[in-house]
């Protein structure tokens, strides 16, 4: 059976600026709302997220034509998805757990390099909390709760439902302040009635309203907060039986996938996208090949807070790399055949701190040089794949995006070096 779409639509025209809807503080799942209902020693052991999870957990649906019996959230757990299996996180954790093989065909097989590291990186993240939370639903006071909606926390059903609920977190959680700190990993909620908007990166017609703790960059008056407020943009009128859209944000086909489960494809209209490239294997592989050398250049990478982050990336207008992978080059070139670092290593600090243009011209012709050589790696290999791939399903077209956008990033990179443009 095919799987409704659900959506926001408009039944009347909507005037740009105008209030669209507003939703209460307490129909919001998050820290604060969740927080009266556990036990202090609960609330304490886990972060917010893992709070929120563990409540999803606890209350799935029992079956695919059952409602949540949750007596807090329980409508609006039923209207969340049922499933996650077309999610690449899903596929990480099946064959790392339910010792799935992946066959030939399989879309794990040809993700670039860059999304797997990505895709493990998530996977960490998630077993990082389902560990947290299966250790606290195993021990008192909680426990007898958790034996009362589930038989078994130890096995890897439960791992499974637990991965349901912390993609639904993970796919559908939006940023509201509810700490004194704007940046506090808990201030974000599950908000109903929004969960039905479909992201469009270019369509975008609504947005959400400012707080008066966002206003006033200040925890909010109310434990809980003071709801959530979304508009029409200023710059869209909004007709009858249109759909009402939001943007995730401008974000890499990467990023998309790997959090969300899907691409934007119309990325591959033109020969410009706004993508990013994560270069590290490539850098691993071609450029520290010398061990003991590269040793030391990563141990002072690390040090100084440069090691990683080496990105390509570009938008409709420019190409650029980033700043730690250009820092890595320039270090790298400096110590040429060296094993140890040198005095003239303080060349490199005095780039790296905005005191000196650049370490020498010789230097800076060696990193771009470099850079054409990673541009070059990253184009074959997209080449390579992109001729193999002749299935035309979901998964597949969601494959072939990625690696669409890894070559074209590449080649933009590559336009940049040659132009000479400045990084």
């Amino acid at each position: 059976m095919k799987k409704p779409v659900l959506q926001i639509v408009s039944g009347v025209v909507i005037q740009p600026g105008k209030l669209l809807f507003s939703i209460p503080a307490k129909a919001m799942m998050n820290v604060m709302t969740l927080k009266p209902h556990y036990p202090s020693e609960t609330v304490e052991a886990l972060t917010g997220i893992q709070l929120v999870c563990m409540h999803l957990f606890l209350w799935r649906p029992r079956g695919d034509g059952e409602d949540s019996e949750d007596p807090l959230f329980g409508p609006y757990i039923s209207t969340l998805p049922r499933e996650f299996d077309a999610h690449p996180l899903t596929w990480i954790v099946q064959s790392k757990h339910q010792n799935t093989t992946c066959q030939d065909d399989h879309p794990l097989r040809w993700l670039p390099p860059s999304v797997l590291s990505a895709l493990d990186r998530l996977h960490r993240r998630f077993t990082d909390d389902w560990y947290k939370v299966h250790s606290v639903m195993n021990q008192p006071p909680l426990s007898a709760r958790v034996r009362e909606r589930t038989n078994d926390v130890n096995n890897v059903k439960a791992m499974m439902d637990f991965l349901w609920a912390w993609l639904n977190v993970n796919t559908r959680c939006i940023y509201y302040r509810l700490k004194s700190s704007k940046s506090d990993s808990d201030n974000f909620t599950l908000c109903p009635v929004l969960d039905f908007a479909n992201h469009s990166s270019h369509m975008s017609n609504m947005h959400p309203g400012p707080t008066n703790a966002d206003i006033w960059n200040s925890a909010p008056v109310l434990s809980m907060g003071e709801g959530l407020r979304f508009f029409a943009c200023d710059d869209a009128r909004i007709r009858k039986d249109d759909e009402i859209m939001l943007t995730y944000g401008r974000h890499a086909n990467k990023t998309l996938f790997v959090e969300y489960g899907f691409v934007d494809g119309s990325q591959e209209i033109g020969t410009r996208v706004c993508g990013e490239v994560d270069v590290q294997d490539i850098l691993d592989e071609c450029i520290f090949l010398d061990q003991r050398r590269s040793c030391a250049v990563k141990d002072l990478l690390a040090a100084e807070g440069y090691w990683g982050d080496y990105v390509l990336f570009s938008t409709q207008d420019s190409a650029q790399v980033s700043w730690p992978l250009i820092a890595a080059l320039r270090l790298h070139h400096l110590m040429g055949t060296a094993n140890e670092i040198g005095n003239d290593i303080q060349l490199w600090r005095d780039v790296i701190a905005g005191r000196r243009e650049r370490i020498s011209d010789d230097n800076e012709r060696l990193c771009r040089e470099s850079l054409l050589h990673v541009c070059e790696v990253v184009i074959g290999r997209a080449q390579r794949v992109l001729e193999m791939i002749t299935r035309q399903s979901l998964e597949q077209q969601y494959v072939r995006s990625l690696w669409v956008e890894e070559l074209f990033v590449s080649r933009a990179t590559k336009e940049s070096i040659y132009a000479g443009d400045a990084f």
